[in-house]
């Protein structure tokens, strides 16, 4: 027997509520370089409430005095939006058990999308699935566009995989057939992540 499918909105308005997580997600250990990330271990449909974006909600002013004490490790970690025609700021960095602060940054294929709740007169930062997302598969979302450090490390040691792949190597047979003014660039099929989690 088929359990009832929860709506969405009410599922979030639930686990935002108890101020809990929702079952069904794990944090793994991925690398040096991301760090930390949220993994399913259940499947999930597209538009399915995921998990929110915990911490202290803040004022502009706040975040911005913030910013300035805080070492950059702790910057990545302030999520600023706006809301109801003001500036605001949910400050994550501190390690709180919370799964939503762990969610890494793809802003070529995520597997969810942030929205703003308005529950009890108060917002609240919202992952939802934008596509149907199988048991093993990694929760991500596009920070927005900006400059983020780790975006153009990834996009940098690209270009120099791609330039060195280019230099002649030893015991290489040359292929004739290549456009060496013209290379075809190197099709990158993971994602670019959040480093500091």
């Amino acid at each position: 027997m088929r359990r009832r499918r929860i709506p969405p909105r009410e599922d979030a308005v639930c686990h935002v509520s108890a101020g809990r997580d929702k079952l069904g997600l794990d944090i793994h250990y991925i690398n040096a370089f991301k760090g930390r990330g949220i993994f399913t271990t259940v499947p999930f449909q597209k538009g399915d409430f995921l998990l929110e974006y915990r911490g202290k909600l803040i004022t502009k002013e706040e975040c911005e005095r913030r910013h300035r004490v805080y070492h950059d490790s702790l910057k990545v970690f302030m999520f600023e939006f706006k809301f109801d025609g003001k500036l605001w700021c949910v400050d994550a960095s501190q390690e709180d058990g919370s799964l939503g602060r762990l969610v890494n940054d793809n802003h070529i294929s995520p597997s969810a999308k942030m929205k703003i709740l308005n529950i009890n007169r108060k917002p609240h930062l919202c992952l939802f699935a934008s596509r149907d997302i199988s048991p093993g598969e990694e929760i991500d979302y596009n920070y927005g566009d900006s400059d983020w450090p780790w975006r153009c490390k990834t996009e940098t040691s690209q270009i120099q995989k791609t330039v060195s792949c280019l230099k002649p190597q030893p015991n290489c047979i040359p292929n004739n057939d290549l456009d060496l003014k013209h290379p075809e660039p190197e099709r990158v099929n993971n994602p670019v992540y959040h480093l500091m989690n």
